[in-house]
């Protein structure tokens, strides 16, 4: 559907979550935020080019806003129907995009060797799957880029860290529209329901607030994110809001729960602690907590407030003082 003059919202899933691609369409450029899971060029992207009369040939450039599996693992299916199309993502991605095996070695199973914390063998293999082939970036961006989509509009591309150092999300001046992709995550990810089926899994914590805060000051009508529904008017604020009151919760309770363990706790024991305080999502997936609070740790160690102790069972962390 167009939610906006030129944008389109291409909806699919990605488990059970809603997961929303976005195409924009100016007479200069024709442009795909996104290309989803390995599979979701051919079951997404693909049918509503045809059913708006346009085809994989008339893309001219992909976006990745980040480097999840969900978010470029569709890049080679869209580079092998259209090898014209430029394949394009932030500078700070660039090597775990371009390469399945850098994506995994250094996001999904990073927490394995100081934590001990790692996906099930048939969760690694679907995540693989879901990343698809590599295939080379043509160009990245930096943030402060403009495109010249059609007479008149002009679209802007922003640098949102947080959930990856090279994040982008793209604002367009004429509808003050945010195509955010993964910037800020509200305190859940829903379902198609609405009901909480995932955490919040940002990582540069420092970065993730400094997000927040610059969106806070943008004056956005509608946020289109790619994991949650839209929100317009007064619901913006209520999202960025809600979001930035996660992270100073999370971080809050994670300083409580090492001040009341003297020993220290590893990180697998505060993602234990913490998960049914947090978050109503199922319990199988407070795994996922290993991102946000792996971020918080590493900022709280990095301005001393908390103390890093390699121990055989895992890295154990201490409250300074």
């Amino acid at each position: 559907m167009e939610i906006a003059q030129g944008i389109h919202l291409i909806s699919g899933l990605v488990g059970a979550r809603p997961l929303q691609l976005y195409l924009l369409l100016g007479s200069r450029r024709r442009v795909l935020l996104d290309t989803g899971c390995a599979p979701d060029p051919d079951r997404m992207v693909f049918p509503y080019l045809r059913d708006i009369g346009l085809s994989a040939a008339d893309l001219d450039l992909v976006i990745n806003t980040h480097c999840d599996m969900d978010h470029c693992g569709g890049n080679h299916a869209v580079k092998l129907a259209n090898p014209k199309v430029q394949i394009t993502c932030g500078a700070k991605d660039r090597a775990l995009i371009e390469d399945p095996q850098t994506m995994w070695d250094l996001r999904y199973n990073a927490y394995e060797k100081d934590h001990g914390i790692h996906y099930s063998e048939s969760e690694r293999q679907g995540i693989f799957a879901a990343m698809g082939s590599p295939q080379p970036v043509d160009a990245t961006w930096s943030g402060g880029e403009i495109l010249d989509l059609d007479d008149g509009w002009r679209v802007e591309i922003f640098h949102t860290p947080g959930h990856s150092e090279g994040h982008l999300a793209l604002f367009d001046p004429r509808s003050r529209t945010l195509l955010s992709g993964d910037a800020v995550h509200g305190s859940m990810y829903p379902d198609v329901e609405g009901n909480p089926v995932l955490c919040p899994t940002y990582l540069q914590v420092d970065s993730y607030r400094a997000t927040i805060r610059f969106l806070e000051s943008m004056q956005i009508k509608c946020l289109a994110t790619c994991h949650w529904p839209l929100k317009r008017g007064c619901a913006v604020q209520g999202f960025l809001a809600e979001s930035l009151a996660f992270v100073q919760r999370t971080e809050q309770l994670l300083l409580d729960d090492l001040r009341n363990s003297p020993a220290g706790c590893t990180l697998r024991e505060l993602i234990l602690h913490l998960g049914p305080e947090l978050g109503g999502w199922p319990r199988s997936v407070d795994t996922e907590l290993v991102y946000a609070l792996a971020g918080h740790l590493q900022s709280l160690v990095s301005v001393h407030k908390v103390l890093a102790v390699p121990n055989p069972k895992g890295m154990v962390f201490k409250l300074v003082g």
